[in-house]
């Protein structure tokens, strides 16, 4: 069969041939507004303790490389692969990366993309880096609309970050290290090959989480390196009569009926940017307790509520919502962040959901240990999915106060300023890299487009020191 006749042969034959300076300005401009967003988070993420068993782990793996790449917010470095891998647990440790792609795009898109570029064999540009990153956005949640969208991968079981990831991480990958449409094509057909993850750390808090989003930017890169040495991969890795990914992934309707469609893989190429879908997170949580955060700082503001005066707060969701964070469990890290009952404790003490709020010291406060137990969800049978809206009620000793959470802070229909993304930027790479550094790398991320080499990026990801654990 012709590549150019699957669907993977169909994207890839558009991306490759996509001149930067073709694609519009506002993608353009998100996929700079993503590109420091994850950085921060990554950055940050080197604090984690997920991260400094990863490059224990790694280190005991891979060794030490000829060539090596940046461990953002350290003063390490690591084999490409490696750093591809820990930059993508980094990004991801701290729930403080961007949503709303694969689900988590930038955490698997960029890791692999600047790893790729310590392989380059000639300078990588700002306006390939961009290119990259805008292909492997469109790839990775293209690839979930595919299977039927984040609710149906996510029904099943799949952490859809594991499972549509590693296509996001080859074709940013790809387009870093120049592959041609045929060389991408086996590329996006071998990353089909190393996906997976499953939601089965939800019961204990466990750090596979993390894990599944390193190991995509990780496998994304991998799948690239060895097609542009001439390892082949299915052409038609999506609709094969045997093994089909969308047959072997795609979910299902509640009458049984497949959702996959594999034309959402290339059907709008060129007239709907998938980056442009993607937002930016302003609390350290689950994106899914995101909108009844707002609701209820909105009724703290407006009524002028203290937590001491609260007697219950009762959040009717979707039955995902309930069963992805509804357990009012704070033993780990990744249980915490999960949890509708701390989120919304610790948003109603302290105003939001920072990275001190989920340390140990924070999310065992008893304080909000002692609120988390007058917090209850309720199933509304009227929602859905994972990106319902929740309807909150706060009862008080003065009354009673409710409001329906709308369009949660940082979704692509409510963005964040430019201002507050650079802020939670500066805000998180500081500590780390300085505040020189930090303004530094947001002068050049935003002149992306004329710069002719990021390997100066690269450095100023460098911290001087190692972080002290956060946990």
């Amino acid at each position: 069969m012709n590549h150019l006749q699957t669907a993977s042969g169909i994207f890839s034959e558009f991306i490759t041939s996509l001149i930067p300076d073709e694609i519009p300005e506002s993608v353009r401009h998100r996929a700079r507004i993503h590109i420091l967003d994850t950085l921060g988070a990554g950055i940050a993420g080197a604090a984690s303790r997920e991260v400094a068993i990863s490059r224990e782990a790694m280190a005991a793996g891979y060794g030490t490389a000829s060539v090596s790449a940046v461990l953002w917010g350290s003063p390490a470095s690591a084999p490409p692969l490696a750093a591809a891998f820990i930059n993508g647990v980094a990004s991801h440790a701290f729930e403080l990366d961007d949503s709303g792609g694969c689900d988590h795009s930038g955490a698997v898109v960029l890791p692999a993309a600047l790893a790729a570029a310590s392989l380059s064999e000639k300078p990588v540009s700002g306006a390939r880096l961009l290119h990259a990153v805008v292909g492997g956005y469109e790839l990775a949640r293209r690839v979930q609309n595919a299977l039927g969208g984040y609710d149906a991968v996510n029904n099943l079981g799949w952490h859809s970050t594991g499972v549509c990831g590693t296509f996001g991480a080859a074709a940013a990958a790809g387009i870093v290290l120049g592959l041609d449409d045929q060389r991408l094509t086996s590329a996006i057909g071998l990353a089909g090959s190393f996906t997976g993850g499953t939601w089965a750390f939800i019961g204990d808090g466990a750090m596979s989480k993390r894990m599944h989003v390193g190991r995509a930017a990780e496998a994304g890169l991998n799948s690239a390196l060895l097609a542009r040495s001439g390892f082949t991969g299915p052409a038609d890795l999506f609709s094969a009569p045997w093994g089909g990914f969308l047959n072997l992934y795609g979910g299902r309707s509640d009458d049984g009926a497949r959702l996959s469609d594999e034309a959402a893989l290339y059907g709008t190429l060129g007239k709907e940017w998938q980056v442009e879908r993607a937002s930016i997170k302003p609390y350290a949580t689950c994106r899914s307790t995101h909108s009844a955060i707002d609701a209820v700082l909105e009724l703290r503001r407006l009524h002028d509520i203290e937590a001491s005066a609260i007697h219950s707060v009762t959040v009717r969701t979707s039955a995902l919502i309930r069963d992805m964070c509804g357990k009012a469990v704070v033993s780990s890290l990744v249980s915490a962040q999960l949890s509708m009952q701390f989120a919304l404790a610790t948003a109603l003490l302290r105003g939001g959901v920072g990275l001190e709020d989920i340390t140990v010291g924070g999310r065992t406060d008893l304080r909000v240990a002692e609120l988390m137990e007058r917090i209850v969800l309720e199933v509304d049978p009227n929602q859905h999915g994972g990106a319902a809206e929740p309807f909150v009620t706060v009862m008080t000793d003065s009354g009673s106060y409710s409001l329906q959470a709308v369009r949660a802070r940082g979704a692509s229909t409510n963005r964040l300023s430019d201002q507050e993304t650079i802020g939670k930027f500066v805000g998180l790479a500081s500590p780390r890299v300085g505040d020189g550094n930090a303004e530094g790398i947001v002068r050049t991320v935003l002149g992306l487009d004329v710069l002719p080499d990021i390997s100066r990026l690269q450095e100023m990801l460098v911290a001087s020191s190692e972080a002290e654990l956060l946990v």
